[in-house]
Order: C-alpha cells, then sequence, then structure tokens
C-alpha cells in the first residue's frame, strides 16, 4: 500500500497554481494584477538615515523584486530609487526570500 505524501499550505498553494497547456507542459498560473517585466538595474533603498544599494530583478505598475547583498531588517516602508531612470516610489516590503524582496508600490 502507498501512502500519499502530506503536504504543506505552502506546497498545496503552489501546486495549484501550476497547470498542463495543451502541449502537456506545465506552467504556472500568473495571479499578479499587472505583468512584471524582468530587468538588471542598480536601485538604492532609503529609509531613516540609510542608504542600502540593491539590485532590482523584474518590475511592473505595481511593485518590483529585489535583491540584496546582504540580511537585512526593512522598515514597513521606505523609498526605492533607480538612479538612470529617474524612478523614485515609495513602498513595502510584501515577501521574502532569503535575500530577494518583493515590493509593492505605495500609491
Amino acid at each position: 500500500m502507498q501512502v500519499a505524501p502530506v503536504l504543506s499550505l505552502v506546497q498545496r498553494n503552489f501546486y495549484a497554481l501550476l497547470q498542463k497547456d495543451h502541449y502537456g507542459l506545465t506552467r504556472m498560473i500568473e495571479k499578479r494584477a499587472a505583468q512584471r517585466y524582468r530587468v538588471f538595474k542598480g536601485g538604492k533603498i532609503t529609509f531613516e538615515n540609510s542608504r542600502i544599494t540593491c539590485t532590482v530583478r523584474n518590475m511592473s505598475a505595481d511593485g518590483a523584486a529585489i535583491d540584496l547583498d546582504a540580511l537585512v531588517t526593512l522598515p514597513q516602508s521606505f523609498t526605492l530609487a533607480i538612479a538612470r531612470d529617474n524612478f523614485v516610489r515609495k513602498c513595502r516590503p510584501v515577501w521574502r526570500s532569503d535575500r530577494r524582496i518583493g515590493l509593492a508600490f505605495v500609491q
């Protein structure tokens, strides 16, 4: 008798997002309101008297994902700036995975 594995809530949510297309290939279902675009840009996070450099990995109209060089505790709200694009937005962290952080832009 084979026992079915017990999946965590995170694993069940992940597998629920997988869908087979008509070629039989499995792909993720995108649930974001705005499509994100891959980028590779230098940015700066600023809050209080702190400045932290980061790498912006993807962006949309609603948010971005950034990589940090070190593990840093961020406040609930801060500013992301990309100097070469003249881009400045207030944002808040939404998720974190090691040194990558998902941001939502605050209106």
